[in-house]
């Protein structure tokens, strides 16, 4: 791998027996040994205590999944850096795990479409389509992904768009002579005619409009760190701008139409009765119950899953804040912004300094001044084709809702990334005159910001080694991870032949004496 094409690389694949915290160590220990890979995470990192000491820890807190370990070993240098990364997808499911509410009514939706899977079933649901949007394309129900947090956005947007047809598939369902079909559509319908039901589907539906652009974005091969940084920041300012009174009257009025055009029976909370408890004697001190069902719902529902999925944003992100900064002079916008007269702060680079190595501090900000005042000069001497690409947030960008399939080519924006930074340097030979700028940008193209390519590896890993293979030898699975996963890699066809051919004298005269 040349400089030029800097991406993260599968590094190797072992199958382990055991899902023991000794057998992953044992493995690990092994990989670094094969690979020459040195194992030390640099304390200054936010994840530095994941390292083969830590490993039995992580495999308690992730149960009996599979541990996933990121190995990044930059080119010419000794540190590498071993991460369990985190995505939106599970800050979404933290927040639906620990609100009760949440719980049972994402419960609810799975037991809908587990009910709706069936053929008959799901064919009923679907003629219903027809007959209410005859118009429009039918949709399927499908479940929800423990690794893809997409699939429950995706199966909210079905129920929402296709609301009419699943009630009325329900109420035909309701008439069958089957007891077990009969009561479970019976249950089914009635829940997801309440009113209470409907504000959550809302409820979700706007906060999936802000956290599902940011969660395809981050599962993306292309990832750029700071732009990716940017959009959790401004999804979590965009969650936490709903928190108010407006946004809550809004949403109480939009669940109402929606129940008057579905001719619900609620078109808001039902009224409970107060219950009043005995005092006993000489108690004078009266608990504050709210009776209100409007504010039982901001305050039990509404302002509290906000709260979580912001706070939940804001500390599962807060230990790149630091690197973050320093790293976040070396994005194009502000280069360009140097370029133009902006000062640049008096503390840059403090926090690379101790996490990279032989890093001259000194050196990087007259490198750093140089390069800047000169960046537009190398931007215009290079062929735009080459070095952009469409991107769809900038750190400007007010808006988090991108849909690549709504999005017009005005609203696209074409954006230089710091990978292109990096290709600018080496193609004009650039390195001697920048290197401390060279080896900045080499590190802030390989940090990843989620686990995502390590998934797609063990999802490929599910793929290639089944049960029928279940005799792989390692050297097999190693050669087959490899072709399937770094398709992206060129490989130069004569010298792979060659390299084949020489293994044994019969391949090289059937091979190369030709």
């Amino acid at each position: 791998m040349n400089d030029t094409n800097w991406k993260r690389h599968l590094t190797a694949c072992n199958v382990a027996k055991l899902k023991s915290s000794k057998t992953v160590t044992n493995i690990w220990s092994y990989i670094t040994k094969k690979k020459t890979i040195n194992d030390e995470v640099h304390p200054s990192l936010p994840n530095k205590d994941i390292t083969k000491d830590k490993i039995s820890s992580t495999i308690s807190n992730f149960g009996s999944s599979v541990t996933q370990l990121n190995v990044l070993n930059p080119v010419n240098t000794n540190t590498t850096v071993a991460t369990i990364d985190l995505d939106i997808n599970s800050i979404a499911s933290y927040t639906c795990d620990t609100s009760k509410t949440m719980r049972n009514f994402f419960g609810d939706l799975q037991s809908l479409i587990a009910f709706l899977r069936a053929r008959k079933r799901a064919a009923i649901f679907l003629n219903q389509q027809k007959v209410c949007y005859p118009e429009e394309r039918v949709c399927r129900m499908k479940n929800f992904s423990s690794t893809r947090w997409t699939s429950h956005d995706r199966a909210l947007t079905v129920i929402f768009e296709k609301y009419k047809a699943l009630n009325n598939t329900l109420q035909e369902l309701s008439n069958s002579t089957e007891r077990d079909t009969s009561s479970m559509a019976t249950n089914l319908l009635s829940t997801i005619s309440s009113f209470k039901f409907v504000t959550h589907l809302l409820l979700m539906k706007n906060i999936f409009k802000h956290t599902s652009p940011l969660s395809i974005y981050l599962q993306s091969p292309s990832l750029d760190f700071i732009i990716a940084l940017t959009m959790v920041d401004n999804c979590a300012r965009k969650l936490s701008e709903l928190r108010n009174e407006l946004h809550l009257d809004i949403l109480l009025a939009e669940a109402k139409k929606f129940s008057l055009e579905n001719e619900l029976e609620e078109v808001w909370f039902p009224e409970k009765r107060v219950q009043r408890q005995k005092k006993m004697a000489g108690e004078k001190i009266n608990d504050e119950i709210v009776t209100n069902a409007k504010d039982n719902f901001k305050i039990q529902v509404y302002f509290t899953v906000l709260d979580q999925i912001c706070t939940s944003i804001t500390s599962r992100f807060e230990g790149s804040r630091e690197i973050l900064s320093d790293l976040s002079l070396l994005s194009v916008d502000r280069l360009i912004a140097t370029n133009k007269g902006s000062p640049i702060p008096e503390d840059n680079f403090v926090y690379l300094d101790k996490w990279i190595p032989n890093l001259q501090i000194d050196q990087l900000k007259l490198e750093y001044s140089t390069f800047a005042y000169n960046f537009l000069k190398f931007k215009s001497t290079i062929t735009i084709e080459k070095l952009h690409e469409k991107v769809m947030v900038s750190e400007s960008d007010e808006d988090t809702s991108v849909d690549s399939d709504e999005v017009n080519s005005e609203e696209t924006k074409t954006k230089m990334t710091v990978l292109n930074v990096l290709k600018l340097l080496n193609t004009f030979n650039l390195i001697s005159a920048f290197p401390n700028m060279y080896m900045a940008y080499k590190f802030l193209c390989t940090i990843p910001a989620t686990s995502v390519s390590s998934e797609r590896t063990f999802s490929k890993l599910k793929l290639i080694k089944t049960r029928i293979r279940s005799t792989m030898v390692q050297k097999r699975l190693d050669s087959l991870m490899l072709l399937s996963c770094e398709k992206d890699i060129i490989i130069n066809i004569d010298e792979a032949i060659n390299k084949y051919a020489n293994t044994s004298k019969l391949l090289q005269e059937a091979l190369l004496y030709k």
